[in-house]
C-alpha cells in the first residue's frame, strides 16, 4: 500500500483511508490535547518580573529629586499591597473598586496599618520593567500627586506575575501609600498641696553656671553581617542588599562597580533595604560592595566588602521573558491549527470522493460518520484558540 492510499480514498484500499478511521481521529484528538497539556510543563519560563524594591525606590528618587522626604517602606502595606494584587489577578479585573465594590482600604486595616492618617493607591498592569511603570505615573497627574504627596510617610509596593486572563498572562503591580495618625496623649497635672507659710531665709550665693557642652554625637556603625540575594531577571542580574546601619543616619548608599543606590529605610530599625541591576555579562569576580552612610551633619562612614566574601542566596531565573512566552504559544498554536486544517482537509475531500463513487456505506465512512468526524475536528480546532 502506497502512502497516498493511508490519505485519499480509492479502490486500492476499498475507500476506507486510515485517516478516516476511529483510530486516527483517536491519534488526532491525543496528539492535540496532550501537546496542549505537556508542553506548558516541559519548559521553564521565567516569570517577567518587576522588583518590587526597586520600584519603591524610584518612587523615594522622584520625592528625593524634588526636596521631598523619602518615603519608609512598611511591611504591612507591602502585604496589604500582595493581596490587592493577588485579587485583581484570581478575580481578572483592574479597578481600584474590587467587584465586590470595596476599595483597598479594608485590606490595609487587615494588614495592621492603622489608626491611619491619609492613604493612597497607585495600580499598574502590563508592564515589564520598574522605570516603565514610574515614566508612565509620572506622566498622570493623579499618580503623580501620590508619589509626590508630601503628607505620605510609608509605603509598599507588589509585583505580582500570573494569569489576568485566559491567553493575558502579565504584572499586577499596586502600590500603597499612607501616613499613621500618631496621638500623644498629655498627662494631667496632680494637683499641688499649698505648701505651709515658711519664712524666707537668706538667699545663699549663687554657683557658677557649668560650662556649656556639646550635644553627644551618635556613632554611625554599619554591621558586616549584609545580606544579598542574586537572582537573574531577563538580562540583567539582580542584587537585593538588606544592610543593618545603627547611629540614626540620614542617608545610606550602596556601591558596586560605577553603580550606586540609595537604600531605604525599612519599617525596622536600622534596617536598610535596595536592589541594584547589572548587566548579567559583568563579571562581579573580585569584586566590592562599598556602604556608605553619612550623619546629619554630613560626615560619612564606609565599609567595603569583596563580594565573594558575602554569603548570598542565589536565585537563578530562566533568561526567558513573559514575551518569549507568549509569541512560543502563539507558534505552537498556528502549528496545532496548520495540523488539524490539513486533517480537515483530508476528511473533506475523502467525503466527495467517496459520495461521487455513489458508494453506500450504512457504518464505517458513511456520511453521519465522516460528519461526526469533520465536528470532532472542528471542536478541536476551535479548543486550539481558547
Amino acid at each position: 500500500m502506497k502512502l497516498k492510499d493511508y490519505f485519499l480514498a480509492s479502490e486500492t484500499n476499498n475507500y476506507q483511508p486510515w485517516i478516516m478511521k476511529p483510530v486516527a481521529l483517536f491519534c488526532f484528538c491525543l496528539v492535540i490535547w496532550g501537546l496542549r497539556l505537556l508542553i506548558p510543563t516541559s519548559f521553564s519560563f521565567a516569570a517577567p518580573g518587576i522588583d518590587a524594591y526597586d520600584l519603591m525606590g524610584k518612587i523615594s528618587q522622584e520625592r528625593t529629586n524634588r526636596f521631598i522626604p523619602t518615603l519608609t517602606v512598611n511591611s504591612k502595606l507591602i502585604a496589604a499591597a500582595n493581596s490587592k494584587s493577588n485579587d485583581m489577578l484570581a478575580r481578572s479585573y483592574f479597578a481600584h473598586v474590587d467587584p465586590d465594590g470595596n476599595y483597598v482600604w479594608y485590606r490595609i486595616e487587615n494588614a495592621g496599618y492603622k489608626p491611619y492618617l491619609t492613604l493612597g493607591e497607585n495600580l499598574a498592569m502590563d508592564f515589564s520593567d520598574a522605570q516603565s511603570v514610574i515614566e508612565a505615573w509620572m506622566n498622570s497627574p493623579t499618580h503623580r500627586a501620590n508619589i509626590l504627596n508630601e503628607k505620605f510617610q510609608d509605603q509598599g509596593l507588589a509585583a505580582i506575575y500570573g494569569l489576568f486572563e485566559p491567553g493575558h498572562s502579565t504584572i499586577a503591580v499596586t502600590s500603597l501609600f499612607g501616613a499613621l495618625l500618631k496621638s500623644s496623649p498629655q498627662a494631667k497635672p496632680s494637683p499641688q498641696p499649698t505648701p505651709p507659710a515658711t519664712t524666707k531665709p537668706a538667699a545663699p550665693p549663687a554657683a557658677p553656671a557649668p560650662p556649656a557642652q556639646s550635644e553627644p554625637k551618635t556613632e554611625i556603625t554599619i554591621n558586616p553581617d549584609i545580606k544579598l540575594r542574586k537572582k537573574i531577571i531577563g538580562e540583567n542580574l539582580v542584587i537585593e542588599l538588606d544592610v543593618v546601619v545603627s547611629g540614626n543616619p540620614a542617608k545610606v548608599t550602596a556601591q558596586i562597580k560605577d553603580k550606586t543606590i540609595e537604600l531605604l529605610a525599612s519599617a525596622q530599625i536600622g534596617q536598610f533595604l535596595g536592589v541594584i541591576s547589572l548587566p548579567q555579562e559583568q563579571a562581579l569576580a573580585g569584586e566590592s560592595l562599598t556602604i556608605t552612610a553619612v550623619d546629619k551633619s554630613g560626615e560619612q562612614t564606609s565599609s567595603q566588602l569583596t563580594l565573594g566574601d558575602l554569603p548570598t542566596n542565589i536565585e537563578p531565573t530562566p533568561s526567558a521573558s513573559g514575551a518569549s512566552e507568549r509569541d512560543f504559544i502563539r507558534v505552537l498554536k498556528i502549528i496545532f491549527t496548520v495540523f488539524a486544517l490539513i486533517y480537515l482537509a483530508f476528511l473533506v475531500i475523502d467525503s466527495v470522493i467517496i459520495h461521487r463513487t455513489k458508494i453506500k456505506r450504512t457504518s464505517m465512512n458513511s456520511s453521519p460518520h465522516s460528519l461526526l468526524f469533520l465536528l470532532v475536528v472542528l471542536l478541536n480546532l476551535a479548543t486550539i484558540w481558547i
